[in-house]
Protein backbone atom coordinates (compact mmCIF):
# COMPACT_ATOMS: atom_id res chain seq x y z
CA UNK A 1 0.00 0.00 0.00
CA UNK A 2 2.97 2.28 0.88
CA UNK A 3 4.12 1.82 -2.64
CA UNK A 4 1.41 2.33 -4.23
CA UNK A 5 1.13 5.63 -2.41
CA UNK A 6 4.56 6.68 -3.23
CA UNK A 7 3.97 5.77 -6.91
CA UNK A 8 0.90 7.79 -7.04
CA UNK A 9 2.99 11.04 -5.51
CA UNK A 10 5.12 10.94 -7.89
CA UNK A 11 2.73 10.83 -10.96
CA UNK A 12 1.15 14.12 -9.21
CA UNK A 13 4.81 16.07 -8.51
CA UNK A 14 5.04 15.25 -12.55
CA UNK A 15 2.45 16.53 -13.47
CA UNK A 16 1.78 19.60 -11.29
CA UNK A 17 5.61 20.31 -13.17
CA UNK A 18 4.75 19.58 -16.15
CA UNK A 19 1.63 22.07 -15.98
CA UNK A 20 3.42 24.96 -14.27
CA UNK A 21 6.18 24.59 -17.49
CA UNK A 22 3.25 24.58 -19.76
CA UNK A 23 2.29 28.04 -17.87
CA UNK A 24 4.93 29.33 -18.40
CA UNK A 25 5.52 28.50 -21.95
CA UNK A 26 1.94 30.02 -22.63
CA UNK A 27 3.05 33.16 -20.44
CA UNK A 28 5.94 34.37 -22.38
CA UNK A 29 3.71 34.72 -25.66
CA UNK A 30 0.39 36.21 -24.23
CA UNK A 31 1.90 38.23 -21.21
CA UNK A 32 1.50 41.44 -23.38
CA UNK A 33 -1.75 39.98 -24.70
CA UNK A 34 -2.73 37.72 -27.93
CA UNK A 35 -0.83 38.22 -31.30
CA UNK A 36 -2.53 41.10 -33.34
CA UNK A 37 -2.41 40.79 -37.46
CA UNK A 38 -3.37 43.78 -39.46
CA UNK A 39 -5.13 42.87 -42.78
CA UNK A 40 -3.01 40.78 -45.46
CA UNK A 41 -2.54 42.91 -48.68
CA UNK A 42 -5.50 41.38 -51.54
CA UNK A 43 -2.96 41.41 -54.73
CA UNK A 44 0.72 42.62 -55.66
CA UNK A 45 1.52 43.54 -59.00
CA UNK A 46 5.55 43.90 -59.92
CA UNK A 47 6.19 45.73 -63.44
CA UNK A 48 9.89 44.80 -65.44
CA UNK A 49 11.94 48.25 -65.54
CA UNK A 50 15.62 48.81 -66.90
CA UNK A 51 17.64 48.67 -63.48
CA UNK A 52 14.44 49.01 -61.73
CA UNK A 53 10.86 47.42 -61.40
CA UNK A 54 7.76 49.12 -60.48
CA UNK A 55 5.42 47.43 -57.46
CA UNK A 56 1.31 48.26 -57.34
CA UNK A 57 0.08 47.07 -53.79
CA UNK A 58 -3.56 46.34 -53.53
CA UNK A 59 -4.87 46.71 -49.93
CA UNK A 60 -8.02 45.09 -48.39
CA UNK A 61 -11.16 47.25 -48.81
CA UNK A 62 -12.16 49.25 -45.65
CA UNK A 63 -9.41 48.26 -43.60
CA UNK A 64 -7.35 50.09 -40.93
CA UNK A 65 -4.00 50.98 -42.84
CA UNK A 66 -1.27 53.11 -42.10
CA UNK A 67 1.82 52.40 -44.72
CA UNK A 68 3.14 48.80 -46.02
CA UNK A 69 6.65 47.58 -46.50
CA UNK A 70 7.92 46.44 -49.37
CA UNK A 71 11.40 44.36 -49.31
CA UNK A 72 13.80 42.80 -51.88
CA UNK A 73 17.65 41.08 -51.88
CA UNK A 74 20.57 42.92 -53.37
CA UNK A 75 22.75 41.49 -55.70
CA UNK A 76 24.92 41.14 -52.47
CA UNK A 77 22.52 38.70 -50.95
CA UNK A 78 21.33 41.41 -48.37
CA UNK A 79 17.99 42.71 -47.90
CA UNK A 80 16.82 46.22 -48.65
CA UNK A 81 13.32 47.66 -48.16
CA UNK A 82 11.57 50.50 -48.52
CA UNK A 83 7.94 52.11 -46.60
CA UNK A 84 5.52 53.12 -48.88
CA UNK A 85 2.40 55.21 -47.46
CA UNK A 86 -0.90 54.99 -47.98
CA UNK A 87 -1.35 58.39 -49.32
CA UNK A 88 -3.34 60.12 -52.37
CA UNK A 89 0.18 60.86 -53.82
CA UNK A 90 1.39 57.40 -54.00
CA UNK A 91 -2.15 55.99 -55.71
CA UNK A 92 -2.33 55.23 -59.12
CA UNK A 93 -5.46 55.44 -61.02
CA UNK A 94 -4.56 54.02 -63.78
CA UNK A 95 -3.11 50.73 -61.95
CA UNK A 96 -5.67 50.70 -59.87
CA UNK A 97 -3.07 50.74 -56.66
CA UNK A 98 -0.69 51.96 -54.70
CA UNK A 99 3.15 52.32 -57.00
CA UNK A 100 6.34 52.67 -55.57
CA UNK A 101 9.47 52.40 -57.93
CA UNK A 102 12.11 50.07 -56.92
CA UNK A 103 15.50 51.37 -57.85
CA UNK A 104 17.86 48.28 -58.71
CA UNK A 105 21.66 49.41 -60.67
CA UNK A 106 23.22 46.61 -59.48
CA UNK A 107 20.26 43.54 -60.08
CA UNK A 108 19.30 41.70 -63.31
CA UNK A 109 17.05 39.16 -64.04
CA UNK A 110 14.42 37.51 -61.29
CA UNK A 111 13.27 39.56 -58.13
CA UNK A 112 11.43 38.37 -55.24
CA UNK A 113 9.54 41.47 -53.76
CA UNK A 114 8.28 40.63 -50.11
CA UNK A 115 4.70 42.83 -48.93
CA UNK A 116 3.50 43.49 -45.65
CA UNK A 117 0.39 45.87 -44.45
CA UNK A 118 1.46 48.13 -41.10
CA UNK A 119 -2.19 49.44 -39.44
CA UNK A 120 -2.23 52.43 -37.49
CA UNK A 121 -1.88 50.36 -34.39
CA UNK A 122 1.72 49.36 -35.64
CA UNK A 123 0.56 45.78 -36.00
CA UNK A 124 1.80 44.18 -38.96
CA UNK A 125 -0.14 41.79 -41.67
CA UNK A 126 1.02 38.42 -42.46
CA UNK A 127 3.60 38.72 -45.92
CA UNK A 128 2.53 38.33 -49.33
CA UNK A 129 4.93 38.14 -52.04
CA UNK A 130 5.40 38.59 -56.05
CA UNK A 131 8.23 37.44 -58.34
CA UNK A 132 9.62 40.27 -61.33
CA UNK A 133 12.08 40.42 -63.43
CA UNK A 134 14.99 43.37 -63.99
CA UNK A 135 15.97 44.35 -67.53
CA UNK A 136 19.78 45.07 -67.96
CA UNK A 137 22.35 45.58 -69.86
CA UNK A 138 22.99 41.96 -70.56
CA UNK A 139 19.23 41.43 -71.49
CA UNK A 140 19.40 44.50 -73.99
CA UNK A 141 22.60 43.13 -75.64
CA UNK A 142 20.58 40.54 -76.55
CA UNK A 143 18.03 42.44 -78.63
CA UNK A 144 18.37 42.73 -82.26
CA UNK A 145 17.42 45.58 -84.58
CA UNK A 146 14.73 44.93 -87.55
CA UNK A 147 15.74 44.02 -91.02
CA UNK A 148 15.53 46.68 -93.47
CA UNK A 149 13.73 46.37 -97.04
CA UNK A 150 13.55 48.64 -99.74
CA UNK A 151 10.31 49.23 -102.14
CA UNK A 152 9.24 51.46 -104.81
CA UNK A 153 12.45 52.22 -106.58
CA UNK A 154 14.64 51.81 -103.63
CA UNK A 155 12.83 55.14 -102.20
CA UNK A 156 10.22 53.99 -99.01
CA UNK A 157 12.28 52.24 -96.57
CA UNK A 158 10.16 48.82 -94.89
CA UNK A 159 10.83 47.27 -90.99
CA UNK A 160 10.27 43.66 -90.59
CA UNK A 161 7.62 43.17 -87.99
CA UNK A 162 9.63 41.34 -84.76
CA UNK A 163 8.05 40.38 -81.74
CA UNK A 164 8.01 43.10 -78.90
CA UNK A 165 8.76 45.48 -81.27
CA UNK A 166 7.16 49.17 -81.10
CA UNK A 167 8.78 50.96 -83.65
CA UNK A 168 12.18 52.26 -85.00
CA UNK A 169 14.49 54.91 -84.37
CA UNK A 170 15.77 56.31 -87.61
CA UNK A 171 17.61 58.48 -89.97
CA UNK A 172 19.33 58.12 -93.72
CA UNK A 173 21.55 59.82 -95.78
CA UNK A 174 20.42 62.41 -98.81
CA UNK A 175 22.11 63.30 -101.84
CA UNK A 176 24.19 66.13 -100.01
CA UNK A 177 25.73 64.04 -97.75
CA UNK A 178 23.96 64.75 -95.01
CA UNK A 179 21.99 62.28 -92.53
CA UNK A 180 17.63 62.96 -91.51
CA UNK A 181 16.80 64.34 -88.38
CA UNK A 182 16.12 61.16 -86.60
CA UNK A 183 12.52 60.24 -86.91
CA UNK A 184 10.76 57.25 -85.05
CA UNK A 185 9.01 54.95 -87.75
CA UNK A 186 6.84 51.86 -86.90
CA UNK A 187 6.75 50.05 -90.11
CA UNK A 188 7.41 52.18 -93.37
CA UNK A 189 9.04 55.72 -94.21
CA UNK A 190 9.40 57.50 -97.99
CA UNK A 191 12.71 58.88 -98.04
CA UNK A 192 12.97 62.27 -99.77
CA UNK A 193 16.50 62.57 -101.97
CA UNK A 194 18.10 59.67 -100.55
CA UNK A 195 21.65 58.49 -101.51
CA UNK A 196 22.19 55.75 -103.41
CA UNK A 197 25.30 53.62 -102.22
CA UNK A 198 24.24 55.92 -98.66
CA UNK A 199 22.98 54.73 -95.04
CA UNK A 200 20.18 54.07 -93.10
CA UNK A 201 20.98 54.25 -89.43
CA UNK A 202 18.57 52.60 -87.22
CA UNK A 203 17.89 50.60 -83.87
CA UNK A 204 14.31 49.23 -82.66
CA UNK A 205 12.52 49.83 -79.41
CA UNK A 206 10.95 47.13 -77.80
CA UNK A 207 8.28 46.53 -74.68
CA UNK A 208 8.83 42.80 -74.03
CA UNK A 209 5.56 42.96 -71.89
CA UNK A 210 2.62 44.70 -71.70
CA UNK A 211 2.59 45.00 -67.96
CA UNK A 212 6.53 46.54 -68.19
CA UNK A 213 7.10 50.36 -67.13
CA UNK A 214 10.22 50.63 -69.80
CA UNK A 215 10.78 49.84 -73.13
CA UNK A 216 14.16 49.07 -74.10
CA UNK A 217 16.23 49.92 -77.32
CA UNK A 218 19.08 48.16 -79.30
CA UNK A 219 22.31 49.53 -77.85
CA UNK A 220 24.08 49.88 -81.56
CA UNK A 221 22.63 50.91 -84.92
CA UNK A 222 21.94 48.40 -87.69
CA UNK A 223 23.83 50.43 -90.88
CA UNK A 224 22.07 49.24 -93.80
CA UNK A 225 23.44 50.35 -97.81
CA UNK A 226 20.81 52.12 -99.93
CA UNK A 227 20.83 50.27 -102.81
Amino acid sequence: MKKLIYILGAIFSFLQVGCDNADDLLNQYVKDGPIVYAARIADINVKSGFNKVAVVVVPAEDVNKSFFMLRWNTAAGSRDSLKVDYTESNYHEEFGGYFATLEMPDIEGNILIEAWNVDTFGNKSLMTDKGGYVYGDNYINTLLPSTVRFAQDNGVINFDNRVGAVDNLVSYEQNDGTFTKEELVVRTLTMVNPKKGGLVRSKTRYLINANDIDTLITPNYLETVIP
